[in-house]
Formats: C-alpha cells, structure tokens, sequence
C-alpha cells in the first residue's frame, strides 16, 4: 500500500495526466520504505520478489518493471503500475489513497444518518459495485464491533463479500443481503434482471461508484453492469450518494455506451479533499470537476473528504 501510495503522491505532483505514465526508480522506493515507514530491503531483487508474492497471491500483476534512465544517465530499475487493469482486485489498488479517503467520507455520512434513526431500526444501505465501495465495506466489517448503530447491507457487488462474512464481523450489527444472478467475474459484479428485492424498494443510504463524469452524464465500460446500474438508481428510493476519486470526470466520454444516468440523478456527491497544486498546472480531471462544481453546494470540507450536495436547479 505504501508502493501504491507513492506512485499515488508521485502522479498528483508530476505534470503527466495519466498515473500510468509514473515510472519511480526502485532505488528511490526503497529509500522511501526506509525514511517513512522503517522497512529496509537489502536489494532492488528482494523488493521484486515481495511485490510478486502478493502479486501471485491476488491472481493478477499490478505493476510493470521498466528499466529508467537516471540524471547521468544510467540505467536503474523501475516500478510503474501495470498499464491494463480491469480486473476488480487490480482496480481495488488503483489511486487507493483516493479510494480510502472518500470511502471514509462516505461511512461518516451514512453513521450520522443512522444516529438520525436512532435504535428503532436498522440503517437500510445499498452499496453499489466498483472497486472504491470495496473500501467501504472494508470499513463497515471493521466498525461493526465500535458502532452502537444497525446496519441491513445490500448489494450487487460480489467483491467484498467475503469482508463481510469475516469471523471479525458483529452480526447483531450487521447483516448482509445480496441479489439474485449471475456474477460477472472480471468486475465481481452480480448481473442480471433479478432485481425484485431492490426496485422499488427504499433505502436510508444508496452508494454508487461510476467509471465516466462526462458534462454531467455518467458511464460504465460494461453494457450489463449499465443495466443494473441504472436500474438501482431510478428505481430505487432513498438518499443517493455518487463517490469519485475525481479521476473519473473527463472531457471525453466512453466511447461505444450510452450513459446510464447523470450526476444530477445523485442528492450527494463526496470526493478527496487535497491541497492545490500551487502554481503546477491543474490536471485534467480537474478542470472537468470544476466544470460541474456550478450546481455542488459544499456540505463537509474535511482535511481528506469533501462531501457536496447536489442542487437539482
């Protein structure tokens, strides 16, 4: 995670528009491991050989070795992120400083909505699929012990459910529901027209991901998740919540896939909080978010999450 963060760090400072343009020397990884988290690796070999094992543990690459070339010119050993990921378990690594802010963001919003209820009954949440409510879930199955509130998870995403059938779960304070279907392997999403449980029913909290921000209307690569998706959020009753690493919103939309929705279909939307970028250059992603910022109303401006609410006029 400390890799991933770098190359995270590294991309939000560098003038590139794509994160899978960073390329950082070995050398440069293995002296940062040592100054900010005290874990020294005697050679560039033994790195590798640790960052394969959890590689081959998770079933998919997640990064490129590449060969750099230094300030005099010489060659030295590289680590990028690896160039293809659509795979679930690689997209669950991607821009994970991001992810975990705003998964953060979210859980904050939905615990205060549930103090709202009180102890009469059970928050009902709906939590969509995408590789960043990975990391929400991850934080439900860890707060479930501490939190005093109730909690009735429902979901189409097959990913994390195994974070939520985990001995380290409470059960009086959480229970898990899921759809009927077919499970998409590559994005772990539970497919198909088996929606009776959801459609029309009525949630506290709904939380979405999407893969494309394009001038308010919303993609997904996959023309069957887009069914699901779309259903969930016209269909379904409840406070919507859309959460974006911002890397989503762009100038240009998916090519080849009519939008399932738009942003305006959301009542919130919670993004990271960072510093600007001083006098570099705002990146892409950036300019287009601003673009929309014109109907988002700030809520929280926490020192890692923003959470805006969306006007509908």
């Amino acid at each position: 995670m400390a890799i991933l963060s770098l190359l995270s760090e590294e991309f939000e400072r560098s003038e590139v528009e794509s994160i899978w343009e960073v390329c950082i020397p070995v050398a440069t990884i293995r002296r940062y491991l040592s100054e900010r988290h005290g874990t020294s690796y005697s050679s560039d070999q033994w790195l590798h050989t640790q960052l394969r094992r959890y590689e081959d543990e998770l079933g998919v690459p997640l990064f490129d070795r590449k060969k750099a070339t230094d300030s005099a010119g010489n060659s030295e050993c590289a680590l990028a992120l690896h160039h293809s990921m659509v795979d679930f378990y690689q997209k669950q690594h991607l821009y994970i400083t991001e992810k975990i802010k705003i998964a953060n963001g979210a859980y904050d919003f939905i615990t205060q909505r549930a103090q709202q209820l009180g102890s009469l009954r059970p928050c009902k949440v709906l939590l969509g699929a995408g590789s960043t409510v990975y990391h929400l879930a991850t934080i439900f199955a860890k707060g479930s012990h501490t939190e005093t509130s109730r909690y009735h998870l429902y979901t189409h995403n097959a990913g994390f459910i195994q974070k939520l059938l985990n001995s380290n779960v409470d059960y009086e304070r959480l229970s898990l529901f899921t759809l009927g279907g077919e499970l998409e392997p590559v994005t772990r999403t539970i497919l198909g027209d088996r929606l009776d449980e959801l459609v029309d029913a009525e949630f506290d909290v709904l939380v979405q991901g999407t893969s494309c921000v394009c001038e308010g209307s919303l993609y997904v690569e996959s023309k069957r998740e887009r069914g699901v998706k779309a259903a969930i959020l016209h269909h379904c009753r409840g406070c919507k919540v859309l959460v974006c690493t911002k890397h989503e919103f762009s100038k240009h939309p998916l090519t080849g896939v009519e939008p399932y929705g738009a942003l305006r279909d959301y009542n919130y939307v919670v993004v990271p909080h960072a510093p600007g970028r001083g006098q570099n250059k705002p990146k892409q992603y950036e300019q287009a978010f601003h673009e929309h910022k014109r109907y988002l109303e700030p809520q929280i401006l926490n020192w890692n999450y923003a959470i805006y609410k969306v006007l509908k006029e």
